[in-house]
């Protein structure tokens, strides 16, 4: 009984050292992990809050465009560059722009707002889909020594298809015959069936009369 009294004796006295020596820090900690998880929850709820708010502005932005209101969705994808730079739905909206500028024969413009997607994308998606609709764009201007440094890059699978046909393009709009009908040949293999494969099938029909 005694030894048992001791022990508890000398348990209490090591816990009284033990929370002179450490019990602000551990309360430090405590208060620390805690305001920590608070503010990560916060910022949570104020990213979300916002990424709602975008996707609203998006939403508006595809509807006017698929509606043909070009002013309205460009209303929308000024609010999208301006208040979410730095976000996907931003560059979404400057490959929206891009899309109205070359509706209304403003070849330039459009360039101007692919090449920003493209050096500086959110996502390396959102890159590949700008380098090469950029490159469609320079074919288009006659500037082929831009549009093949935009396609000279590697792309993943899902792009490559068309890579190769702006390749294709690029041969074409150099008179270099065999080397488009090379391209348009590996687009052929490498696109899934659909528009995109037709076409570049009656590319490659308009050449059989090209030596």
């Amino acid at each position: 009984m005694v030894d048992y009294i001791r022990d508890e004796e000398e348990q209490a006295e090591r816990i009284k050292e033990w929370w002179q020596k450490y019990g602000i820090a551990t309360i430090i900690v405590i208060v620390l992990a805690v305001g920590a998880l608070l503010g990560w929850r916060q910022w949570q709820e104020h990213s979300a809050g916002e990424s709602g708010k975008a996707s609203v502005h998006y939403e508006t932005m595809m509807q006017a465009l698929a509606a043909g209101n070009a002013d309205q969705a460009r209303g929308a994808a000024t609010t999208l560059m301006d208040d979410y730079d730095g976000t996907a739905y931003a560059d979404y909206a400057r490959l929206a722009l891009a899309k109205l500028a070359v509706d209304a024969g403003d070849l330039n413009a459009a360039a101007d707002e692919l090449g920003e997607v493209a050096d500086n994308a959110a996502t390396r998606e959102l890159e590949y889909t700008a380098r090469l609709r950029l490159a469609r764009v320079q074919v288009a201007l006659g500037d082929l020594d831009a549009a093949n440094e935009q396609i000279s890059r590697t792309f993943p699978e899902a792009w490559q298809g068309q890579a190769l046909e702006l390749k294709g393009d690029i041969a074409s709009a150099r008179e270099n015959w065999d080397a488009a009908r090379a391209a348009y040949g590996d687009a052929l293999e490498a696109l899934d069936e659909g528009a995109g494969r037709d076409r570049v099938q009656m590319k490659l029909d308009d050449l059989k009369s090209q030596s």
